[in-house]
């Protein structure tokens, strides 16, 4: 890879980081995933009375399908952001030990353990 490549996969790398980061923690995603997605309401102003039944939204908010998408998106992100800081913090010190060897001026080690 070239200077100017890295710069441009790592310029991607960090802007969609920064994306994904901002809409983990957005308000739309914190507080949407735990309620029930937009569905049309019937009207307020009608005139008919209430049949007397109670209702319970929690079954209905729980099984909405766009509720678990959502949350099972949100999850996944959680853990691609995990996952991604931790493979860049063993592949930078992977490369600082390199470095170091590099510049030290210590004995190559052989590939082959000899």
């Amino acid at each position: 890879m070239t200077a100017t490549t890295t710069s441009n996969v790592l310029e991607a790398f960090g802007a969609a980081y920064l994306r994904l980061w901002a809409l983990q923690h957005g308000e739309d995603v914190q507080q949407s995933q735990w309620q029930t997605g937009n569905t049309p309401q019937p009207r307020e102003d009608t005139t008919e009375r209430s049949k007397g039944l109670t209702s319970d939204p929690t079954p209905h908010i729980v099984m909405d399908e766009r509720r678990l998408r959502l949350r099972a998106a949100s999850i996944e992100a959680e853990q691609t952001l995990v996952k991604a800081e931790r493979a860049l913090n063993v592949t930078a010190r992977r490369l600082e030990k390199a470095l170091e060897s590099f510049e030290s001026g210590a004995p190559e080690s052989s590939p082959l353990g000899k």
